[in-house]
């Protein structure tokens, strides 16, 4: 059984970018993280001690987030994803960030980095 499990939309506050004003003044970002696992087990058995507390995942994408200032959320993206497969044992982790407020001159929706990294 192919399992995936999605954190959709976080939303935090960082200093991450390359322009001067994105690292003074921060900006919100959004973050999608989908991870891939055998949970065949906590299917059949209903229990939580044989997959990923998703409640985990979500403190751990915050603290990543948060330790260092980032010039490329691909950057960012990338090492999420890998320190999250690492720490998680999962098969893959794809994580994407969204800067809504990106420095551009320009009229666009948002911004976004997507990476998928594989065990």
């Amino acid at each position: 059984m192919d399992t995936r499990i999605r954190l959709k939309n976080i939303q935090l506050y960082g200093w991450h970018g390359v322009a001067d004003k994105e690292k003074k003044m921060g900006q919100q970002f959004e973050i999608d993280v989908e991870v891939s696992l055998d949970c065949n087990q906590a299917i059949s058995k209903d229990d939580i001690s044989k997959t990923v507390d998703y409640s985990l995942i979500y403190d751990f994408v915050v603290s990543k987030f948060s330790s260092k200032k980032y010039n490329l959320i691909e950057a960012l993206a990338g090492d999420i994803a890998q320190s999250l497969t690492q720490e998680f044992t999962l098969e893959n982790c794809k994580v994407i960030i969204r800067k809504p407020d990106a420095p551009i001159n320009g009229i666009l929706d948002t911004v976004e980095a997507e990476v998928t990294y594989h065990a």
